[in-house]
């Protein structure tokens, strides 16, 4: 062979074999991934990011990973879903190992990392080791579990959404993972506006916000209104990515949900997630006059279980008339009216009772009411007797008996409590069975005490 087609043939060979090489360089570049369509608005907020002097596969691939067939055979993937996809997003979630980003060229996770106080916003500070360290059950802090795309503007972030779900998810008010302190400082700045901008005198003592935590003040006080919502799982959203309506069976198993999608890295927070929100509102009367549960945390209950008839010792189980066909408050009480404040309100009404039945029905209020009050009548009587009962004999019998006779008439007057302050005609016959029970007790008292007085 001549020289000159030697030297053709070293060259073609050369070309074949560095074209894949070539290649490889090529499709590993930043520009490259940016071609995509899908992939234009990542390429943009990345190449505006901090990290636009990192290629893409440094972070996208573990160490080592970058220039493997492994790796090219996950780009082949993103090539498939480029080629099959007629939009302009990106559907499955992409991966970050934890090694990529905690690299000795990077961010090391030594000591100074897991131990520096950063500020995350003005008053907040975050501390990494603090969060590896105390873990929700099921899960595995990753990098990319705070540090993730939740915006078109930014290539990732640290969303606030996210430490206010993990923070006050399933806890009380400024208890647990969701006390204040764990983010904020407790200010000594003074909170009246005289002592804005002065030296405050030795003999005057003003009020700040590390004062009140010492004199025990609830922060409820003034910040109730500061957390809203409860991160609810939206189980209707598991079919988004599961064909199986089994999935939704296991959706509330919080350690198996946390393993699979936090550790595992296969779902955001709010794929599963409500959001819970954590800011200041303008008017913050209209938050608590608006829920009655901050004022009244049981509002009603004597109501809900004469309704419900609950199933009390010597009184089975015994649910109003109408509980079978789901009749709630608003079926009866129609008739428009106001409070011993002059606050608007709702009274039950004999016409309501004639809308759904007949036009006798319209008397049978005052009917059930003046029975119910008869038959309380009776057994106050009967309660007061045994109560006197209980007084004549102290000292004369042994004071385990009078121990029993008192729990036995407090137990009674619990059953007509609940008549007098649920309005026993909410369930006449449930409230007859409680006022008989009642009845039993007292007149046991009296007849076990006045035969040994």
């Amino acid at each position: 062979m001549s020289p000159k087609k030697k030297a053709v043939l070293f060259f073609f060979v050369v070309l074949v074999l560095s074209l894949p090489l070539g290649f490889e360089y090529y499709s590993s570049q930043p520009g490259f991934c940016g071609s995509c369509h899908i992939m234009k608005k990542y390429y943009r907020t990345w190449n505006d990011s901090k990290h636009r002097n990192i290629a893409c596969v440094d972070c996208h691939y573990a160490p080592g990973e970058q220039h493997t067939i492994t790796a090219k055979f996950k780009g082949l993937s993103q090539l498939f879903s480029y080629l099959a996809s007629p939009g302009s997003t990106v559907r499955k979630r992409a991966y970050i190992d934890d090694q990529s980003c905690v690299t000795s060229k990077c961010h090391p996770m030594d000591e100074k990392l897991a131990t520096k106080k950063i500020l995350f916003t003005e008053n907040v500070s975050y501390v990494h080791k603090t969060h590896f360290d105390k873990t929700i059950e099921g899960q595995k802090l990753h990098c990319a579990t705070c540090h993730n795309h939740t915006s078109s503007k930014a290539h990732f972030n640290v969303s606030e959404e996210t430490c206010f779900l993990c923070h006050f998810k399933n806890t009380e008010f400024n208890e647990g993972r969701g006390r204040c302190y764990l983010c904020h400082e407790v200010s000594d700045k003074p909170l009246q506006k005289q002592f804005e901008g002065i030296k405050v005198v030795s003999d005057v003592k003003p009020i700040t916000h590390r004062s009140l935590e010492e004199a025990g003040v609830s922060c409820t006080s003034c910040h109730i209104e500061l957390v809203r919502g409860t991160g609810e799982i939206k189980t209707e959203d598991c079919l988004n990515c599961h064909e199986e309506e089994e999935a939704t069976a296991k959706a509330l198993d919080k350690k198996l949900m946390h393993e699979k999608h936090v550790a595992g890295q296969q779902a955001d927070c709010f794929n599963c997630h409500e959001s819970i929100t954590h800011k200041e509102v303008d008017d913050i009367l209209e938050v608590v006059r608006s829920q009655c549960k901050f004022c009244h945390p049981d509002h009603h209950m004597y109501q809900k279980a004469i309704l419900t008839g609950e199933k009390l010792e010597g009184v089975p189980k015994t649910p109003a008339l109408m509980t079978e066909v789901k009749t709630n408050c608003l079926a009866c009480h129609t008739k428009k009216g106001v409070d011993a404040q002059g606050q608007p309100i709702l009274r039950g009404s004999p016409e309501a009772c004639a809308a759904c039945h007949t036009k006798e029905h319209k008397n049978m209020l005052k009917e059930w009411q003046a029975a119910i009050s008869k038959e309380l009548t009776t057994a106050k009587n009967s309660a007061a007797e045994a109560e006197s009962a209980i007084s004549k004999v102290k000292g004369k019998v042994s004071k385990e008996r009078v121990d029993e006779a008192r729990d036995m008439l407090t137990k009674g007057k619990h059953y007509l409590r609940i008549i007098e302050l649920g309005h026993g005609l909410h369930n006449k016959k449930y409230s007859i069975m409680l006022i008989d029970a009642a009845m039993n007790n007292f007149e046991d008292i009296i007849d076990d005490l006045n035969d040994n007085e």
